[in-house]
């Protein structure tokens, strides 16, 4: 095989990581400013858990815990289930949230840390699938 195949499928395997990454930077930006647009921040206390058990491959089994939270707004309690796993012992435990002041029964999860992780993750892969781009396109061009 000639220099120029690997040069073409190192290309379409640094596109699809390119085209991964800006997916990634899609879902961060969904997560990080689209999702809870308006939201207010608070903190609220798991009231119970939803279990669900679902069949692994290598395991047999996993189970995983959703939490429903209460949170106070104006004096008047709301709760709201998210769709996050938790561990088992989290009743009773406080957690960061976000709600819709129209609507404070609607809450999402407050992580700014995964946000911020998931932008790292897509900056960093668009960064290099570029540069590894680029790099091949001036050596097919030598």
């Amino acid at each position: 095989m000639g220099a120029g195949v690997y040069v073409a499928e190192g290309r379409k395997i640094w596109t699809f990581v390119l085209v991964f990454a800006l997916l990634v930077l899609v879902v961060g930006v969904y997560l990080g400013f689209i999702k809870s647009s308006g939201y207010v921040k608070s903190t609220g206390v798991v009231v119970s858990l939803r279990e669900q058990t679902v069949t692994d491959v290598d395991t047999g089994y996993t189970t995983y815990y959703y939490p429903t939270v209460s949170h106070t707004v104006d004096g008047k309690e709301y709760t709201g289930t998210l769709d996050i796993n938790v561990g088992s012992g989290s009743i009773g435990q406080e957690m960061k949230i976000q709600y819709d002041p129209d609507d404070p029964s609607k809450i999402n999860s407050y992580s700014p840390g995964i946000v911020i992780y998931i932008f790292a993750v897509g900056i960093i892969l668009a960064g290099v699938s570029a540069y590894k781009l680029i790099t091949a396109k001036k050596e097919n061009e030598d």
